[in-house]
């Protein structure tokens, strides 16, 4: 699912927290995300317990309450802000066995213009930590992923105007036509033919904003040789005619 609640970084520390650490049990009109880098603690949220290890990653959602304490944690604990409280990020309260290795150069960096606070600190560490959430969000879940689905993706976005067929595909990659199929389809909950679709619609979408193009063209630019079939395959991914979604885009392209 895409996450399109974009967030705003407000608080970044990196700690080791003693004995003595503990949170009182308050509601947070924030988001709080706690990356556990050793040790371990005991939360309480929304009066559920969680005992955290290293490796997890605790999120609590604005609204929430939470009590907390430890024998000894080193953690990265970042606070946020969404624009509406109401879509909350798609985390659970722990994700566990997260490998934090290819997020420690971000703490760093974010630690490094957070302490330093030259100009544009926040823009930058505001990168950082989209990065961060994206790797969070996403990422974790891509780890495994078939080189021949990576392969698939990189064909159909690179050659989307052209005559893509799941047989081609296949010969690509000298894999069974069947089997190729199957196996993208087990993997993104779609078949090769409607990611194809995706990206041209996408394509189609980014060239009617510019308004460079009719709609025509734009059809033919995204390997669509039917131009009423392009603008029933449009509006019925985009909602909207293509027209109007050109239309509705005037004055957002300069």
């Amino acid at each position: 699912m895409e996450f399109s609640n974009y967030p705003t970084m407000i608080y970044f520390v990196q700690k080791e927290c003693s004995t003595n650490w503990k949170l009182n049990a308050a509601n947070i009109n924030f988001c709080d995300l706690v990356f556990v880098q050793s040790g371990s603690a005991d939360y309480i949220i929304d009066k559920n317990p969680y005992h955290v290890v290293a490796g997890d990653v605790v999120c609590i959602q604005s609204g929430s309450s939470r009590i907390a304490s430890t024998t000894g944690m080193t953690c990265v604990s970042i606070d946020f802000l969404v624009e509406d409280n109401d879509l909350p990020i798609p985390l659970p309260h722990v994700t566990s066995n997260v490998d934090l290795t290819e997020f420690e150069p971000l703490f760093t960096s974010i630690k490094y213009e957070w302490l330093q606070q030259t100009q544009g600190y926040r823009l930058k560490c505001q990168a950082l930590f989209g990065l961060i959430l994206y790797k969070l969000l996403y990422k974790q879940n891509n780890i495994e992923k078939s080189p021949y689905i990576k392969a698939i993706k990189k064909y159909v976005i690179e050659h989307y105007q052209e005559n893509i067929t799941v047989t081609k595909l296949a010969k690509l990659l000298k894999l069974n036509p069947v089997y190729c199929g199957s196996l993208f389809k087990k993997s993104e909950n779609q078949t090769i033919q409607e990611f194809i679709t995706q990206v041209r619609i996408n394509k189609a979408a980014n060239l009617l904003q510019l308004r460079e193009h009719n709609v025509s063209e734009v059809a033919a630019l995204t390997g669509f040789n039917d131009i009423y079939y392009f603008s029933n395959t449009f509006k019925r991914i985009m909602k909207v005619s293509p027209s109007e979604y050109k239309n509705s885009h005037l004055n957002t392209v300069l």
